[in-house]
Order: C-alpha cells, then sequence, then structure tokens
C-alpha cells in the first residue's frame, strides 16, 4: 500500500517523501522513470545477441578518423569519418512491462536491474514522479523495491532527485545551490539505520556544461556543512587522475571538435582538497560488460567512456568504503548513465579528529575492521544517472 505525505515547503524548496509497505511489492511495472539518452528508440526491435560491446563515443571517433585519413590517402571510396558514432550502453529500449513481441520477451525492467543490485540506499538523478499521479513512476519503482524515497524537484516539476532507502528516512532537506536562479538542488537526506545510527546521505546532480558554475555550486553545497556524510550524484566534472595525458588529450579534442566545452577537473580537485575519499580508490573486480578505455584506470559511466557520476566520503566522517566493494555496473539501456555502486562501513572508535592518516593506513585500517564485522554492519549503496 503507498501513501504520500504532504508537500514540505521551505521558501522555494520542496520535497516528497514516500512510505511504503515493504509486503505489498505487486505494483505495475514503472513506465519510465529515467530520461531515456536519445540513442535508445522506444520502437520495437527483436533481442540482439551481443558478445562484445563497441567502444565509447571518444575512442570511435578517434577511430573513425583515423579510418577516414587511411582510406583518403588510399583514394577510397568511404568516408567512414562521416559515420555516426554511438553509445558504449547502446542496446535496445528498455521495457518496463513484462510483455513478448514477435516471440521473444522483452529485455529486463529498470526495477529488475534495481533489485539485482540489492542495494540498501540509492541516488537517483533525473528521476521522474508526476504529483498528479501520486508520485509515479517513482513510487511504483519504490515500491516494486520495498523502498522508501524522498523526492526533489529540479530542472522540471516533474524531474529530480531522488533517494530510496530499504531503511526509515527519518529527517530531509532539499537545499537550492548557487542561487535562487539556479534550479539544481542538493537533496540530504538522513536515514536510520537499526544498528549504525543515523547516516546522511546527499544526492545531487550539478551542471553540465560550465566548470566555474559547477565550482559554485559545490561551494554551496560543502560550505558550512561540518555533518558527515555521503556525497552521490553527477558531479559531471572528470578527475584528472582517471586518465593517461594521451587519453585526456584525446578527451579534449573530442570536446572541442564537437563544440562542447573544454573538460575541466576543478571541482574534483575541490572536494579532494578538503579531505573528500573516492569510492574509486576501493575497486574491485569490474563488470566485464563496462569497458575501460584505452590509457584510463577507472571504468566509465556515461556514454564517453569518461566517469562523471561518484560516490564520495566526506572529511572527518565515521564512514569507510570496505575494499573490493567500488564497482560500475551497466544500465543495460535504462539510462545513458552506468551504476556507480559501493559498501559502507561505519567506524564507531574513530573519532572525528582522528581522520588525517595517510591513505594507506586508512586502508589497513578498514581492512581490519571489515574481517571483524559481521555481514549486517556493511550495507551498500548505490547512484544512476540518466542526464
Amino acid at each position: 500500500m503507498f501513501s504520500l505525505a504532504p508537500v514540505v515547503q521551505t521558501m522555494e524548496e520542496t520535497a516528497f517523501l514516500g512510505h511504503l509497505d515493504s509486503s505489498n511489492i505487486t505494483c505495475p511495472s514503472p513506465k519510465g522513470i529515467l530520461k531515456q539518452s536519445p540513442l535508445h528508440s522506444s520502437a520495437v526491435r527483436k533481442p540482439k545477441v551481443c558478445i562484445n560491446l563497441p567502444d565509447n563515443e571518444i575512442s570511435l571517433a578517434q577511430s573513425y578518423s583515423f579510418l577516414s585519413m587511411v582510406e583518403n590517402d588510399n583514394d577510397g571510396k568511404e568516408n567512414r569519418g562521416s559515420l555516426s558514432m554511438r553509445s558504449p550502453v547502446c542496446l535496445p529500449s528498455c521495457w518496463w512491462d513484462q510483455e513478448s513481441f514477435n516471440g521473444y520477451s522483452s529485455r529486463r525492467s529498470i526495477a529488475e536491474l534495481l533489485r539485482e543490485l540489492d542495494a540498501d540506499i540509492l541516488a537517483l538523478q533525473d528521476v521522474k514522479a508526476e504529483e498528479e499521479t501520486l508520485m509515479k513512476p517513482l513510487s511504483d519503482l519504490a515500491s516494486a523495491l520495498g523502498m522508501k524515497y524522498v523526492f526533489a524537484e529540479s530542472w522540471a516539476p516533474e524531474y529530480g532527485n531522488a533517494i530510496l532507502s530499504k531503511w526509515p528516512i527519518k529527517k530531509w532537506r532539499v537545499q537550492r545551490i548557487a542561487d535562487v536562479d539556479d534550479f539544481r538542488n542538493v537533496l540530504k537526506v538522513t536515514v536510520e539505520i537499526p544498528w549504525a545510527g543515523d547516516v546522511n546521505v546527499y544526492c545531487t546532480q550539478l551542471d553540465h556544461l560550465d566548470e566555474n558554475w559547477r565550482m559554485k555550486q559545490i561551494d554551496a553545497i560543502t560550505r558550512g556543512d561540518e555533518s558527515p556524510h555521503i556525497l552521490l550524484g553527477g558531479l559531471n566534472s572528470l578527475d584528472g587522475s582517471d586518465y593517461s595525458i594521451a587519453r585526456w588529450n584525446h578527451i579534449v579534442k573530442y570536446y572541442e571538435d564537437s563544440g562542447k566545452p573544454t573538460p575541466r577537473v576543478e571541482v574534483m580537485r575541490f572536494l579532494k582538497g578538503k579531505g573528500y575519499l573516492d569510492s574509486k580508490e576501493f575497486a574491485g573486480e569490474c563488470e566485464p560488460v563496462v569497458i575501460i578505455a584505452k590509457g584510463q584506470n577507472v571504468q566509465g559511466t556515461c556514454k564517453y567512456g569518461t566517469r562523471v557520476d561518484y560516490i564520495l566520503a566526506s572529511p572527518e566522517s565515521p564512514y569507510e568504503f570496505v575494499p573490493g566493494s567500488y564497482s560500475v555496473v551497466s544500465s543495460k539501456g535504462t539510462s545513458d548513465h552506468h551504476i556507480v555502486k559501493v559498501d559502507l562501513v561505519i567506524t564507531k572508535e574513530r573519532s572525528r579528529g582522528s581522520f588525517k592518516h595517510s591513505r594507506k593506513k586508512a586502508k589497513q585500517k578498514i581492512f581490519q575492521i571489515k574481517a571483524n564485522l559481521m555481514s549486517k554492519d556493511t550495507w551498500k549503496l548505490g547512484n544512476l544517472m540518466s542526464s
């Protein structure tokens, strides 16, 4: 059974909290909760068997450019440089209803994908929830997963950020970022975990074009906020440590040739300078379907093969990432971004002033903590963006 809590309004902020009965998960499958990539057509297609996925768009552009030059040198009749490029997650579009077409079963829904992920807390950006239809399809997704949720509208009344949790959501707040003219926000939620106490989870999506504006946004999010928290979302900024010089040059050239703003790294440099811990440092085995482009040390989270989606722990917080638990999971065509996930523990004996350790020492201590923890003391975080 689903019921919608009253709208919470503080100045220009709006949020919705949904409480679900986890025993009732027989609701219809959601119809279209995430904004689809324009590369994913909604037309009915036969399922494809794919044994190898194409590379990311930046690497494809480089390959096509090379092939075009070779063919021109050889007076070739074809011009591969003009070929359209496809996303590395360009699979047939996800179907929400379990229908059949032409004798084939449809692909899995986003609910099935997230149920398989089995995250305890989910952060979604660019998610759809319509007040006129009792916050569907977000409410349907939450019900199907047996989770509670909070929604904060962003660039349109029916689109925004959402946090879903298997545990009670104790309180929530929506903060406008940068200034009153900026439609983007950060959704700040406190989740009450039975054996660990309160955990603060922040979900946001920064500007997708201007790094200077992203810097204003991330500064507004972090300024004066000393409460320990986990920051999840599409920061839309790159981390220079992810890429080799050659790979970085290819990325910059692709952006410039496409008329896009030159990629920059100030946001991640700012956060790491403040002491935020990047969950990428605790990576395990990657999912084979998510390709790591040549010249970078991490899986990409978007169609360009770059990492723009992050899960970070605030400085001087008791939250620690479990070594080997970070990975990027294919969204299998349900979004134009992949899913970032990581496991987390709370170090209860660590004080607020004892976090000035080296990365190496911190990792060693986490290993010891992990070895002494029961399975219930670890919980899973997941992030999915679709901008």
